[in-house]
């Protein structure tokens, strides 16, 4: 009987150790939620340490990333530093820029990552600039003066107690779900979404969705109004998948999605600026949900004259989301072409650059006037413009370069964009009503 006993007894423990071994090695689909759907959980592409993948371990297994308290094979590889980071990863969750956890397998050089990872730029994925030569996240993440990256540091101190996130919490998690994030190939019979709103975290990752994968969270449902720009070296086919859709229902809606940070109310300080970013409110802004005053001369898809009015962009129709070769993270393919020149800093007149590809410069509305000059746009109703806030006779209140009436062809210093366009501008001194107007 005390033999009976102690047979059922050891063989409950086998059982409920057999059991517990099973939902560690072999998550059910409702334990692993979205994870095998992911781009890190995939069984054909996923995470796959080098170090574990040449003993057997499969893609997307847990291991890659978590250190397990066991041995394999008899031997217990050890994280980098003897002991495991915060929530068990292999390596040092966030150190600075260019080193982190994420970083380590996110590189085509010395990854961790059999085979290293290929990362492209938004401007190769969703605008078909294959010629672009970026093709890692970290490289994206490593640019400097004159270009720019979105600030880890800065994102890690701006998230830190907000929506669940602690100071152990990594900043590229502040966009990306680590167990969720998809691959998105960027062509029309084939999606995936990689991004979660940082305003909806939680540590419960079927709480914490993807976005931009529901109809509800696509740009056609933050507006009817939006209009996708041209893929590269096409005036056929439109970003993001290269397909005939204009409207945004393939578009993620990343206008929710970015002013979850970046809106009217939150104050970011930027280390690189030595200042606070300017705050957007894209509700009101001529480039978002605000019109332009009368008309507007728009370079294709965005028509000219009042037909174009009330058109909204994307913050990924001219922003790169991780690093770019330009100030301020601006693309350098845009609305179907290549920028004319790289954007070196926010007080410089090579801001014309990203604004010459969806507005027309005076020699697209006359011919026989400059290229890159605005002057007709600022001082002329003529052709498209019928809304000029600027008397042609006032060149010295803003211009160098001499006085009189003043005329497409002249030769005054042209000013920079960004000393009256740019987030959240607007002007008072108009010489026409509107007097007071917002300028972006």
């Amino acid at each position: 009987m005390i033999r009976t006993d102690l047979d059922k007894k050891i063989k409950a423990v086998i059982i409920l150790f057999a059991w517990i071994a099973g939902l560690i090695l072999y998550p059910s689909s409702a334990k692993s939620g979205p994870y095998l759907n992911s781009a890190h959980g995939s069984a054909s592409y996923g995470v796959n340490r080098t170090s574990l993948s040449s003993i057997g371990y499969s893609k997307g297994h847990c291991a890659h990333c978590h250190e397990q308290h066991a041995s394999i094979e008899g031997s217990e590889p050890e994280p980098m530093g003897g002991i495991p980071d915060n929530y068990s990863l292999f390596y040092t969750n966030y150190t600075n820029q260019t080193d982190s956890f994420c970083i380590t397998c996110h590189t085509d050089v010395s990854s961790y990552q059999t085979g290293g990872l290929t990362n492209r730029s938004y401007s190769y994925r969703a605008g078909g600039w294959t010629s672009d030569t970026l093709n890692d996240t970290k490289e994206a993440f490593s640019f400097t003066s004159p270009g720019t990256s979105h600030n880890l540091y800065d994102i890690k101190t701006f998230i830190t107690g907000r929506w669940g996130y602690t100071a152990d919490s990594n900043p590229c998690a502040a966009c990306h779900n680590p167990h969720s994030a998809q691959r998105d190939p960027h062509t029309s019979g084939s999606r995936g979404w990689p991004v979660s709103r940082p305003g909806q975290h939680s540590k419960d990752n079927n709480a914490w969705g993807l976005w931009g994968d529901a109809a509800s969270e696509k740009m056609n449902n933050y507006t009817l109004s939006y209009q996708a720009p041209y893929i590269y070296n096409s005036t056929t086919t439109y970003e993001p998948d290269g397909s005939s859709t204009t409207d945004g229902s393939n578009l993620a809606d990343y206008v929710t999605f970015c002013t979850d940070c970046h809106n009217n109310t939150n104050i970011i300080s930027s280390t690189l600026l030595g200042r606070n970013l300017k705050t957007i409110d894209w509700n009101n802004e001529k480039h978002g949900k605000g019109n332009a005053d009368e008309s507007l001369c728009g370079d294709n898809p965005y028509p000219s004259g009042t037909s174009g009015l009330g058109k909204v962009l994307a913050c990924t129709d001219c922003h790169e989301p991780h690093g770019s070769q330009n100030a301020f993270l601006a693309r350098q393919e845009v609305n179907g072409g290549i920028l004319g020149g790289n954007i070196g800093s926010f007080s410089t007149t090579d801001w014309h650059y990203i604004c010459d590809r969806c507005h027309k410069d005076d020699n697209e509305i006359n011919g026989s006037c400059q290229t890159d000059h605005y002057y007709i746009t600022h001082h002329s109703n003529e052709g498209c413009n019928t809304d000029r806030p600027y008397n042609p006779n006032m060149c010295n209140t803003c211009h160098s370069g001499g006085g009189g009436m003043a005329n497409c062809t002249n030769t005054n210093n042209k000013l920079i964009c960004t000393n009256c366009h740019y987030h959240g501008s607007s002007v008072t001194n108009a010489d026409y009503s509107p007097t007071t107007r917002r300028t972006f």
